[in-house]
């Protein structure tokens, strides 16, 4: 249960988590999960950002439901479903330090990998929607980090910024509720992250509100240097802490 510095540190990591999910659609566990896994356990941050990633795709939609084209992104949204449960069973099995370490590791390579502007390829395939569908949820659901894939495909698309932000809204929305629903029948949502949630959920509201007025007005390019800039300073501090705790 969040309290003290410890609820400040997470409110702000889930309005800057919220800020960059609604701005460019994808990204609020990249942003936040460094950050919260500094004061939550792997398992809570997962469920936690998993939540918070709800309520932020129904804000979305709010603003961009206009824009959904169910006939272009079908395939990619349907693959979404089938890989939640495998990903709940790794979730509740693996052991917090390993999983502590993977997701560090994971966002500072795809951190890298996007300061480097590289891109993967098929993804205008109907092939290359299922495994970006199914890939997407899968890391998501078992590390929080995943909607990098889906920004990925979604780039590849060439579609315009409201309808990638309404598409992936759309997917992360569907399975984002199915994983919440199978984190509850598990025992994953105990009391205190109800507490959590309940707490974290204005911060992501206001977050939301504010990345959706800056994505009309702001230049991608420094956003998405501003926000590999927090992504790699958290990954780092993370990594760090780990070896700290490793040699002791």
């Amino acid at each position: 249960m969040l309290g003290g510095w410890e609820l400040v540190v997470g409110l702000a990591a889930l309005l800057l988590g919220s800020f960059v999910f609604s701005a460019v659609g994808f990204g609020m566990a990249l942003a936040m999960a460094p950050i919260l896994l500094l004061i939550l356990e792997p398992q809570q941050v997962v469920v936690l950002a998993n939540s918070m990633i709800v309520l932020a795709t129904v804000m979305i939609l709010a603003q961009t439901w206009r824009h959904y084209r169910w006939r272009q992104s079908w395939l990619f949204v349907v693959s979404g479903l089938p890989p939640v449960p495998l990903g709940v069973i790794l979730l509740s099995t693996a052991a917090p330090t390993v999983l502590r370490t993977a997701i560090a590791a994971l966002i500072l390579v795809i951190a890298l990998l996007m300061l480097l502007d590289v891109r993967l390829p098929g993804a205008r395939t109907r092939g290359g929607a299922v495994g970006f569908g199914f890939t997407t949820t899968l890391l998501t659901t078992t590390l929080s980090i995943g909607g990098f894939v889906a920004g990925i495909y979604a780039i590849e698309q060439d579609w315009t910024r409201e309808q990638m932000r309404a598409t992936l809204a759309v997917y992360f929305l569907l399975a984002g509720a199915l994983g919440l629903a199978l984190y509850a029948v598990t025992g994953l949502i105990p009391r205190e992250m109800v507490y959590d949630i309940g707490v974290g959920a204005p911060a992501v509201v206001v977050g939301a509100l504010a990345g959706g007025w800056l994505s009309r007005r702001m230049s991608l390019e420094v956003f998405r240097y501003a926000v590999l800039f927090v992504i790699i300073g958290g990954c780092l501090a993370l990594l760090g802490r780990e070896a700290w705790r490793f040699w002791q």
